[in-house]
């Protein structure tokens, strides 16, 4: 037999998950139902309403899509300012020298750091670059293009240490004419 600690227990559960069970089978009911007499039980004022809404909204949407536009205008113009303002400010000057021509070197090659010339096309045959250690192997053509990266490196290293302070000072130059320059 059972003892009256467990059945109370089992009583309480079925109390609970049949609890459980009327409420979701109320919200079920209830949103079929009055889904079921939204459309079916419509009178004379729901449809006044529905049609009110419908031609209020019609008439009334192009006055909100205008007031958003202004708005929208409004913001575009007060950044546009600020950016006028603060090219102004700089006095409308351009560096002599761009970013990129920096990036590539003294020479002004324009190529991207970590650009590699060579493609997997100019492979020489002959070498091995098995490892025993278990790490996974590369490939020929990543280890060739990994040394070539490490040769541009270094040698586009050497050009930049090959400039001098003044050259340096030069390139960052901020001034519009060279009487500019002399006069400061």
């Amino acid at each position: 037999m059972s003892s009256p600690d467990v059945s109370v227990a089992t009583e309480a559960l079925k109390d609970f998950f049949g609890q459980i069970y009327t409420f979701f089978e109320t919200i079920i009911v209830r949103f079929f139902r009055n889904l079921y007499n939204s459309f079916a039980d419509v009178g004379f004022n729901r449809w006044t309403k529905v049609t009110l809404s419908v031609i209020g909204y019609v008439l009334l949407r192009p006055y909100i899509e205008a007031w958003f536009k202004k708005m929208s205008e409004r913001d575009r113009k007060k950044m546009q300012e600020k950016e006028k303002a603060k090219r102004e400010a700089q006095g409308g000057k351009k560096a002599k020298v761009s970013a990129n021509t920096l990036r590539g070197g003294a020479t002004g090659g324009g190529k991207v750091l970590g650009e590699v010339e060579n493609t997997d096309d100019e492979i020489e045959e002959g070498e091995d670059f098995a490892t025993a250690s278990g790490v996974p192997e590369w490939s020929k053509n990543a280890k060739k293009r990994q040394k070539k990266y490490m040769k541009s490196l270094k040698e586009a290293e050497a050009n930049a240490n090959k400039l001098s302070q003044d050259q340096i000072m030069e390139l960052l130059d901020w001034s519009d004419s060279e009487n500019e320059k002399k006069d400061a």
